[in-house]
């Protein structure tokens, strides 16, 4: 058996690992930033991922997916979390970590 932080320490390391990406703690949450822009967060069950609205809707189809509350400005992008309980699931979340900071990357311009 793992230990339910086993896969996430595993994608913490992976993002950490990435140019130009950031780990900071911010309002108690573990943050990525990219750029300056939170791209993602390590969630009570997962990550929850930054998503332009087709993401989401995509995304809101994994089984235990749900969508976050955002911090109230309508011009953010949708936060949904992916949930993350084993190690197979790893990858999948890396693949929406991926939309997340490509997207966080071009909405935030040139630097």
């Amino acid at each position: 058996m793992f230990a339910p932080m086993e896969p996430l320490a595993t994608i913490v390391e992976r993002l950490c690992a990435w140019k130009d990406v950031a780990r900071e703690k911010r309002d108690g949450k573990d943050c990525f930033l990219v750029r300056g822009q939170v791209f993602a967060y390590l969630g009570k069950k997962g990550v929850v991922v930054k998503l332009a609205p087709p993401q989401v809707t995509e995304a809101l189809k994994i089984l235990g997916a749900k969508r976050m509350p955002g911090d109230g400005d309508p011009h953010s992008r949708e936060f949904v979390e992916i949930p993350v309980t084993g190690p197979r699931e790893v990858e999948r979340a890396m693949m929406w970590l991926r939309r997340a900071c490509r997207l966080g990357r071009t909405a935030a311009g040139p630097v």
